[in-house]
C-alpha cells in the first residue's frame, strides 16, 4: 500500500557529508527538506563506541559500511558506444551505505588506546623466526605505552 506524504520542497538522495551539507544550505534558505538515505540505520551510540567500533572483522574485512556490489551493481563504460559493465570490485572507489555515506568510514577515525588495551595483530607469512600456524592469521596482543613509545 503506498503512503502519500506531506509534501516538500526539496529532496537530497544520500545524507553523507555532500547530501547533508545541500540539506543544510537548502534548510537555511528557508526550504523545507526531506533526505533519503539506503541501508541501516546508524546509532552513534551503538555503532561506533567501545568495544564494536574497533570490530575489524565487521568493519575492514567485510566492509559493512560500504555498498556491497553483489547486491547493487555500479556500472562502468569508457565510451558511451561501449555496453556498461558491472563493476564487481569497487576497489578504492568505496560508496557508503546507511545513514552518514561513505562520512561513516572516511572520517578521519584515530583510536587513542589506553593501556590496558589489547589489539589484535593480523601477521600473514614469516613473521622473524617465526612462523604463522596455517589457518592463524592474527593474534590478540597487550599494547602498553611503552610498547608505542609513550614514556
Amino acid at each position: 500500500m503506498t503512503t502519500i506524504l506531506k509534501e516538500v520542497d526539496a529532496v537530497v538522495i544520500g545524507v553523507g557529508w555532500t547530501g547533508s551539507i545541500m540539506a543544510r544550505e537548502l534548510t537555511k534558505a528557508g526550504l523545507n527538506v526531506v533526505g533519503l538515505e539506503r541501508g541501516a540505520k546508524r546509532m552513534p551510540s551503538e555503532d561506533f563506541t567501545l568495544p564494536n567500533v574497533r570490530d575489524d572483522l565487521k568493519y575492514s574485512s567485510r566492509q559493512e559500511l560500504f555498498q556491497d556490489a553483489q547486491e547493487e551493481t555500479v556500472t562502468f563504460r569508457h565510451s558511451p558506444s561501449e555496453a556498461a559493465l558491472p563493476v564487481r570490485r569497487l576497489g578504492s572507489f568505496l560508496p557508503g551505505t546507511g545513514l552518514g555515506g561513505a562520512g561513516s568510514h572516511w572520517n578521519g577515525l584515530t583510536w587513542r588506546l589506553q593501556s590496558g588495551d589489547r589489539v589484535s595483530v593480523a601477521r600473514t607469512g614469516n613473521t622473524g623466526n617465526q612462523e604463522v600456524t596455517a589457518g592463524i592469521g592474527s593474534e590478540v596482543v597487550p599494547i602498553g605505552w611503552t610498547g608505542i613509545g609513550v614514556t
